[in-house]
């Protein structure tokens, strides 16, 4: 067997050693991206530029060479261009010394066209005048972007039970044959005293139990104590020229209990079984009337008649009012809600002038101007369900029969412990809450105010206080406020305290704060209600309380 000396076997491995760095080195510069590092021979290090980026490199010349050459034609052509035009315009010179007419033509023009070009630098600086509005808005927009608020610590959703998915309160609980068994929810309470219709999600009216919460569209319903004055509610006799027939038509609780009124041929006034009832002096009533076109159909006429003259003319077809108001001195408003099935519930508000019997009336009507005419013996229209109340706002129907019926105030409370996130109202304490309310009627009270939502116990911790065109929030003696305007549409409320008695509140876009301390710093809660009054219709859902300050993109992010 051969054998080799040292040194050619080390010339040999050196040479192996340099290929496989050449074949490395290789590798890196065909097949690597951007800048590489290669060995040298001598085992020092060098960093270049790869094949791919010398050939991006490359492109990329070429393509700026081409944009080059491009840009160089068009100059020429510009300049081509430029040469023509120049012996247009001292062609055009020319003609237009040739001809007097063709200049003057000329003058004309071009002094129109300087008005255009004024216009135009008008719209220019228009424009960029929105385009800056538009970048300040979209900075605004993208510099205060949305934040999710945490998991609320009470959570009282108020869609279709009361059942908390946060907060204190007991354990509901279940009897079944005698065996009282604790659920895993817990519940708000909401009282009232008696029974009470509404709407269900459907649109139908339904009757709610004694202290059964009523839950429409809205959210929860919450109103005031008010008593229906107008005996039969559903039912009358015979009137005055007209044929009346009851149980005639759908009514809005889906039973066929509407009436059908038709009037006679007779001349004069035609209208159903009145109803005489005593009104105090300088109090407002409410009058309403759930009403329907007939195939033949007339005007309602919603009615009083005597003592207290008012009225007001509805055309069940068109869906309005006829005439440009209402009738009589004590004549206060007016207005109506559309239900399914072509009914509508007409309402009229009137003060009364004296303490005395008054006639109460439900009378057809030709036009806007008087119900004195004569009948065709074939036309009318569906009555169902009169009410006349002691208050100045429409609330829920209340059937009647022989006598007036009451339906109580609505009331939900939450137990204060563990939800107002305090223990005394003068304690250094930091909390937020926020709601959905609807505040659907609303007339001010003699007191300029109605304390809707508020800390019961403690002295003014007043969570939602509705003014006439105000609303306000205390902890203390005062507090900020903010304008608004009735009704409100499911618009979200917060307010937020802080440790240092600043109260804030915010609605519909709007902000106003007010740091007051605590009159009576001693003063305990003993619960936290969402109550009703009789000057207020409104709806709330949703109602939730942070221990904590939110931020104010947390805030506007409510929903």
């Amino acid at each position: 067997m051969a054998t080799i000396n040292d040194d050619l076997a080390k010339s040999v491995t050196e040479g192996f050693r340099q290929a496989q760095i050449d074949i490395v080195n290789q590798d890196l510069i065909l097949s690597g991206t951007g800048d590489v590092t290669v060995t040298l021979a001598d085992g020092s290090k060098k960093t270049g530029p790869s094949w791919s980026k010398l050939i991006t490199a490359a492109n990329a010349a070429g393509t700026s060479a081409a944009a080059a050459a491009t840009s160089e034609k068009n100059a020429k052509t510009s300049e081509t261009n430029a040469n023509s035009s120049k012996t247009a315009a001292a062609t055009s010179e020319k003609n237009a010394k040739t001809s007097e007419t063709n200049a003057k033509t000329s003058e004309t023009n071009a002094k129109t066209s300087e008005t255009n070009a004024k216009t135009s630098e008008n719209n220019a600086s228009a424009s960029a005048s929105s385009a800056a509005a538009s970048l300040a808005a979209a900075q605004q927009l993208t510099s205060v972007p949305y934040e999710e608020a945490p998991f609320p610590d009470v959570w009282l959703p108020l869609n279709d039970d009361m059942r908390l998915l946060a907060g204190c309160a007991p354990y509901d609980r279940l009897t079944i044959s005698g065996q009282v068994l604790e659920l895993a929810t817990k519940s708000a309470t909401l009282t009232r005293s008696t029974t009470a219709m509404y709407y269900d999600k459907s649109g139908i009216l339904q009757n709610a139990d004694i202290n059964e919460p009523r839950f429409e569209r809205e959210g929860l319903l919450i109103e005031g104590a008010s008593s229906n004055l107008y005996t039969y509610s559903e039912q009358w006799g015979a009137g005055q020229r007209v044929t009346t027939t009851n149980n005639s038509g759908d009514s809005p609780r889906g039973d066929k209990t509407m009436a059908l009124i038709i009037e006679d041929t007779s001349g004069s006034e035609h209208y159903v079984q009145d109803r005489n009832i005593t009104l105090t002096a300088n109090t407002t009533y409410c009058y309403s009337v759930f009403v329907k076109a007939h195939t033949n159909s007339r005007l309602l006429y919603l009615r009083i008649a005597s003592g207290s003259t008012s009225g007001v003319f509805f055309d069940p077809v068109a869906g309005a009012f006829v005439g440009s108001g209402g009738v009589g001195a004590q004549y206060v408003d007016r207005g109506f809600e559309i239900l399914s099935n072509g009914v509508y519930r007409v309402w009229m508000t009137f003060t009364a002038a004296a303490s005395q019997s008054t006639v109460v009336r439900l009378q057809l009507a030709k036009d806007g101007v008087t119900a004195s005419y004569t009948g065709d013996g074939v036309s009318g229209l569906y009555i169902w369900g009169a009410q006349l109340e002691s208050v100045p706002v429409m609330s829920s129907y209340i059937p009647t029969a022989a006598s007036a019926v009451t339906r109580a105030a609505d009331k939900l409370s939450l137990q204060p412990s563990g939800n107002v996130g305090y223990q005394l109202l003068g304690d250094a304490f930091n909390r937020t809450l926020a709601f959905e309310i609807s505040v659907n009627r609303y007339v001010t009270p003699s007191n300029n105010y109605a304390d809707l939502i508020r800390a019961v116990g403690s002295n003014n911790d007043i969570i939602f206080r509705a003014g006439a065109s105000t609303l306000f929030t205390y902890i203390g003696g005062s507090g900020p406020s903010l304008a608004v305007t009735y009704p409100i549409d499911r618009k979200v409320y917060a307010q937020s305290v802080d440790a240092n008695n600043k109260t804030s509140m915010y609605f519909d876009g709007k902000i106003n704060s007010r740091t007051v301390a605590p009159v009576n710093p001693g003063s305990k809660p003993t619960s936290i209600d969402i109550q009703g009054h009789p000057n207020v219709v409104y709806h709330i859902r949703n109602f939730r309380i942070w221990h904590r300050l939110l931020t104010l993109n947390q805030i506007n992010g409510l929903r």
